[in-house]
């Protein structure tokens, strides 16, 4: 995967130590090192590669808080130099206004003395010169802001400079946040930034890991989709955290509490519907990671409109914190009229919230979306809404499909064992978004409402089935990248509902992919709908990639018609496509039959699999009426779905091939 930390597993041992705590433990072992450009190595941190820097923003305190960022290897090979030292509460420091902001040229020699450079990405200077620039002005870290829209990117070295040269450590964070920060430091406000790979040097430090609480299904669900009492097994909360010592002291009487509460739209005063606690006894410095979950297990949430959850989460124990500012950690999500999100939503905007572009291949396009159960049916989609970015920024260009997939778990001769598989996907509704050319730009939300009805390409609307899982997903086109939540962590729930009802069940509650290894070894089979790593969630459940799958929940939205008119179920329209595909089942070659009223300039035919995985496209030009073999000798046996894109509509077909 493209523009994401490359980190790797991080191990816990699952076991159990007072009443009802599922303990996962790490102890801080030295887990090898890396090499850089130069030849040389730097010893790998281990907090750092398993589980992620924290990264900072101390003041203003209007922009406090978490920042997401990448780093050189990010996607990238490696260069600069890693935190091993902490760099605390330091001030970052820009160069003058209507000076060089974009390190075009070496910044004055103690301009920068131990402070952290804070320069712009542009102006066809590499990333390697921009460090070496700050960095001659004695600067202690250089933070690069992205200057497009969509998160921040991953930093190649580039052949202008020499990236050994480069002994500070370098990140980049994203346009948006860090164009607030610019306009309040330019406005006199003393930016304070912390980078650390663990803690602070304090004796008594318990605190929250990054991304360690555990999160509900949804961000936003629709009001008529939450019942009361005797919610279906996706829609089920459970309370769960991951907890650190930072300190260098052993701690006791360790207490984790999670406090549920609901507070009406319009309202200021939450309504208390749940508390756990969680208690330890001894917590060493050595076992420096424990994972808190309740043996009250999984509970239902109330709501009888829309509003907002907040489960608070707090750390108290023995002695005196000597830095209490991580003790508390809040998830919230809301109850809506009509959207589903998986990841955050601006509501002020009403656009959902991606911070981060992710990509996975550099040569195909992808295929990828969140998963959203449906308690009750009788609705349909309104709109879709997602984002896409490229490096080059501007106004996007390629047509882009959106799928909607249902999943029949058991269904096509495969097991009912709550596990997707080959064959399981039916392609219900397909839709493609032509861009305006003017409007639609790099790192925009972009709203789609013409979903159609796959065997005729015509409008359709297609009623949304209850309990049904829908894998609602976009085809993301070659050079571009698809906008992701980039802070939220899926894997505290998911780690938390294994461990209370079974390996065997799994939660699609919050869908991320298999690791950034098999997705750089096989980018086209990467991308498979699965809830957090495949592999070791099946039959290993304390065994996961916890800082890989940070942040990696695609920031696509569907807004749902809660009232849709049965006239429009019916839009069949006029049947001006024919397809026709045989033999089916095939072997060797599909022969595909196409005949349309009217010449299209293109026709693309894209084939992808049974799991909706991209598998490969060919263009057709001048395309009225054609009769062609398409090669399917190299295909796996198993089910797919021909898409088929004319000037004016796609449709789709699907076929088998049998070995």
């Amino acid at each position: 995967m493209k523009q994401m930390i490359t980190l790797k597993n991080l191990l816990l041992a699952s076991c159990i130590a007072g009443a009802g705590v599922a303990n996962g433990q790490i102890q801080p072992l030295a887990f090898g090192s890396r090499t850089l450009i130069s030849g040389a190595t730097a010893e790998s941190n281990w907090y750092a590669d398993y589980v992620g820097l924290r990264f900072v923003v101390n003041s203003p305190a209007a922009v406090a808080g978490p920042k997401v960022y990448t780093h050189p290897g990010t996607g990238t090979t490696p260069w600069g130099a890693t935190v091993t030292t902490p760099i605390i509460n330091t001030q970052i420091v820009m160069p003058p206004l209507g000076g060089d902001t974009l390190a075009g040229s070496s910044m004055v020699a103690g301009s920068m003395t131990g402070k952290i450079g804070y320069v712009y990405r542009g102006g066809g200077i590499e990333f390697v010169c921009k460090a070496l620039n700050v960095q001659a002005g004695g600067a202690v870290a250089c933070v690069i802001v992205n200057n497009q829209n969509g998160g921040p990117i991953g930093m190649g070295a580039g052949s202008v400079c020499s990236a050994p040269g480069v002994t500070i450590p370098v990140f980049m964070i994203s346009k948006e946040e860090g164009d607030v920060i610019t306009g309040l430091y330019r406005a006199g406000d003393t930016a304070r930034f912390t980078i650390t790979p663990w803690g602070l040097g304090m004796a008594n430090d318990l605190g929250f890991v990054p991304g360690g609480v555990a999160n509900w299904h949804n961000y936003a669900i629709p009001s008529n989709q939450l019942g009361s009492s005797g919610n279906p097994f996706a829609y089920k909360m459970v309370d769960g955290a991951f907890i650190a010592n930072y300190g260098t002291n052993d701690v006791s009487g360790v207490n984790v509490t999670a406090s549920t509460a609901f507070t009406p739209s319009g309202s200021s005063t939450p309504s208390v519907q749940h508390t756990s606690t969680v208690t330890l006894t001894s917590f060493p410095q050595l076992d420096s990671i424990y994972a808190m979950y309740p043996s009250t297990g999984e509970y239902d949430l109330s709501a009888s409109g829309t509003g907002r959850f907040d489960v608070t989460y707090n750390i108290s124990h023995s002695a005196t914190d000597a830095y209490p500012a991580d003790n508390s950690m809040t998830s919230s999500f809301y109850v809506t009229d009509s959207l589903y999100s998986k990841g955050r939503y601006d509501f002020a905007n009403n656009t959902p919230v991606r911070t981060i572009g992710l990509s996975y291949s550099s040569t195909d396009p992808f295929i990828w979306g969140p998963m959203y159960f449906v308690k009750n049916g009788g609705t349909s989609i309104s709109r879709v809404q997602y984002s896409l970015s490229t490096n080059a920024g501007g106004v996007l260009g390629t047509p882009t499909n959106i799928y909607l997939f249902k999943w029949v778990d058991g269904s096509n001769g495969q097991p009912s064992d709550s596990v997707l598989q080959n064959g399981e996907l039916e392609l219900v509704s397909l839709g493609n978004h032509a861009y305006d050319g003017v409007n639609d730009t790099s790192g925009a939300s972009l709203n789609f409402s013409k979903m159609g009805d796959p065997a005729t390409g015509n409008p359709k609307t297609i009623m949304l089935e209850a309990n049904t899982w829908y894998y609602l997903a976009v085809e993301v086109p070659v050079s571009h990248f698809l906008g992701t939540d980039g802070i939220m962590h899926p894997l505290p729930r998911i780690y938390g509902r294994a461990l209370g009802s079974g390996a065997g069940i799994l939660d699609y509650s919050n869908m991320v992919q298999t690791s950034v290894d098999d997705i750089s070894a096989s980018p086209t089979q990467g991308n498979i709908p699965v809830p957090s790593t495949f592999s070791n969630f099946i039959g290993t459940v304390d065994s996961f990639n916890f800082a890989n799958t940070r942040g990696i929940i695609p920031a696509v939205a569907m807004i749902a018609n809660n009232n849709p008119s049965v006239d429009a179920v019916y839009e069949t329209g006029k049947v001006d496509t024919k397809v026709e595909l045989f033999p089916n089942p095939a072997k060797e070659y599909v022969h595909v039959n196409l005949s349309m009223e009217e010449t299209s300039k293109t026709v693309t035919y894209t084939i992808i699999d049974g799991l909706g995985r991209y598998v490969s496209k060919e263009v057709h030009n001048n395309v009225k009426n054609e009769d062609f073999n398409l090669n399917t000798s190299k295909l796996a046996a198993g089910n797919y779905f021909l898409v088929i894109n004319t000037d004016t509509k796609a449709l789709s077909r699907k076929f088998v091939i049998i070995k």
